[in-house]
């Protein structure tokens, strides 16, 4: 009997083992995690985690008895050390090993770390995991907490300054490009954003380099920026990107740039080893050149295309890549990619906090923009073309 091993249990892994059942893979799945928790969704952690009274509690992706009723081997607080891609096996860090047939890797990414001096400082946060969202829960609840920094205004940057200025903090967001939300948006819809968090009492900071960070003993105290700027923290949470974790991959002689390299099946350099979620990076029909993409949508999407491959099924029909946000007041969503586009419009709504954003390369759809108006997702996701398929 074929066994098909997924090394990472996030979103990606979970539902890339649920699809291999739901097609039909008679084979042993076994699923390994290096967290002792089950696996869980991981948006909540920026979000809801951080904010009330009550203690939270993850929110599983599957309850424990999906993995028992569907014969998913779920293997917990397990750390793999090496892929053997001659012999098919992969060793624990333990020195015990486990053989595979087909092999998934899930690996995900994990924050960028900052590099400036002062940067081992208690009170500098990242979040990635369970664990992390519980210290900067803690650290946000404390009574000395009053000055939060938060250095990057992406995605999750913004989601812990909404997070914190509701609680009353004073917030400031530091970023060195000229404005938040970069790379996954365009101006119109980044600065609407800007704009409500700035009226909600989020300070922004654009244009600005960290030089280093000032102490009072072990602890932070201040960010001391480039232009000789001095702003007062008693948290930092450093938002600055995420780098895919592809150490495993590259040891074992699989092909990695910027991500463990896929192709349209999710196939790695090794027609047995796939790759899927925030680690993959491949081509994608809806914008050009390679991509990786950190989305919950992306991870569950590859997780089908590599399961489909996997059982000798049919590629699943493309769909428009999507994320979307909970910022204060907000919901911030997205169809698309935001690349490759020359044309922007803006439609005004008659609730002045709602917005709608069109992004086109002349008559094509590229990618939509939307800020509270969560019922237009269906139509908008219907119009957005691939580029691939008006290129050919």
């Amino acid at each position: 009997m074929d066994t098909t091993v997924i090394i990472g249990n996030g979103v990606a892994g979970t539902n890339a083992a649920a699809t291999l059942r739901k097609n039909g893979y008679e084979g042993a799945i076994k699923l390994i995690g290096e967290e002792v928790a089950l696996p869980y969704q991981r948006p909540p952690l920026s979000k809801a985690w951080l904010r009330g009274s009550d203690r939270p509690q993850p929110t599983p992706i599957r309850p424990l008895s999906f993995f028992q009723d569907n014969n998913i081997e779920l293997m917990r607080a397990r750390k793999i050390v090496k892929i053997d891609r001659t012999k098919r096996r992969i060793r624990f860090s333990d020195g015990k090993t486990t053989k595979f047939d087909t092999l998934i890797l899930a690996t995900g990414a994990a924050p960028r770390r900052l590099d400036v001096q002062g940067a081992d400082l208690k009170g500098i946060h990242y979040l990635r995991h369970l664990g992390d969202s519980a210290g900067l829960r803690q650290a946000l609840a404390g009574a000395d907490c009053n000055d939060v920094v938060i250095i990057g205004a992406g995605v999750i940057g913004l989601e812990v300054a909404s997070a914190a200025v509701e609680q009353g903090k004073t917030v400031t967001v530091i970023e060195s490009a000229a404005r938040a939300m970069a790379r996954v948006a365009s101006p119109a819809t980044t600065n609407f954003v800007t704009q409500s968090l700035t009226d909600a009492g989020v300070k922004f900071l654009f244009n600005k380099k960290i030089e280093g960070f000032g102490a009072a003993g072990h602890r932070i105290c201040a960010v001391n920026l480039g232009d000789g700027t001095e702003v007062k923290a008693d948290l930092v949470l450093a938002g600055i990107g995420a780098t895919p974790n592809v150490a495993l991959a590259e040891a074992a002689g699989l092909e990695c740039d910027n991500g463990i390299c896929v192709d349209q099946d999710m196939r790695t350099s090794d027609p047995k080893i796939f790759a899927i979620g925030d680690c993959a990076r491949g081509d994608n029909i809806y914008a050009p050149g390679k991509l990786r993409i950190e989305t919950v949508h992306n991870a569950i999407s590859q997780a089908q295309i590599a399961a489909a491959a996997i059982c000798n099924k049919e590629r699943p029909a493309p769909v428009p890549p999507r994320f979307w946000s909970d910022l204060k007041g907000m919901k911030v969503q997205a169809l698309g990619i935001a690349a490759g586009y020359d044309l922007v419009r803006s439609d005004a709504t008659q609730d002045p906090s709602a917005l709608e954003v069109h992004l086109k390369c002349g008559d094509r759809l590229v990618a939509t923009e939307t800020v509270n108006l969560p019922s237009r997702q269906s139509t908008l996701a219907k119009a957005i073309s691939p580029a691939a398929l008006i290129d050919a």
